[in-house]
């Protein structure tokens, strides 16, 4: 069951990056905001929150739906989620493990060091985002010409091309009209 826990436990903290990495990165884009460590703890914390009271809800959900569902259910399964008799201890399982991951997610979201290692672990994310974006890019902008030496050479050669032929047709077209 503990390992259960933990896997639950990760995939929140998961969860709780991306979403705060993406608050920060629509925040510094679209609203030109700054980022704010303290900002970012609170809502780290009310996303924990959240998952929590979910997790609990879904512990709730099992002992009250789930479980009393199987309890009644007779004959053969007919899909994953058909469950007998037989699951009432794998749904017993289930419902204590939502129920210590929404009890542990609610105690880390009090625990200023895991919240700020979330606040970091997101801002080295968004950032990390934003730079490869930029990068990318700044990699596909147009090269830009690499000058041979006859470049500098010539130079001199096509401007007074420029003046004497080009300039000079032109100058005659707009005397002709």
């Amino acid at each position: 069951m503990q390992r259960a826990v933990d896997e639950g436990l990760l995939i929140a903290r998961f969860a709780v990056v991306m979403d705060v990495k993406n608050h920060i990165i629509v925040s510094a884009l679209r609203h030109d905001e700054p980022f704010d460590a303290d900002a970012t703890g609170r809502e780290v914390r009310q996303s924990l929150v959240r998952l929590a009271a979910e997790q609990s809800d879904y512990a709730d959900r099992v002992t009250d739906v789930l479980r009393e569902r199987a309890a009644r259910a007779r004959g053969s399964v007919k899909h994953e989620h058909d469950y007998h008799p037989e699951d009432l201890a794998s749904l017993d399982l289930r419902h204590a493990v939502y129920s210590r991951v929404a009890t542990e997610l609610k105690r880390l979201s009090d625990d200023d060091d895991y919240v700020g290692e979330i606040v970091e672990t997101a801002r080295q994310d968004a950032w990390g985002e934003l730079g490869g974006a930029v990068e990318s890019r700044l990699d596909r902008l147009p090269k830009p010409l690499l000058r041979n030496a006859d470049y500098e050479r010539n130079r001199t050669r096509r401007i007074r091309t420029l003046i004497d032929v080009d300039l000079a047709a032109l100058k005659k077209q707009m005397d002709d009209i």
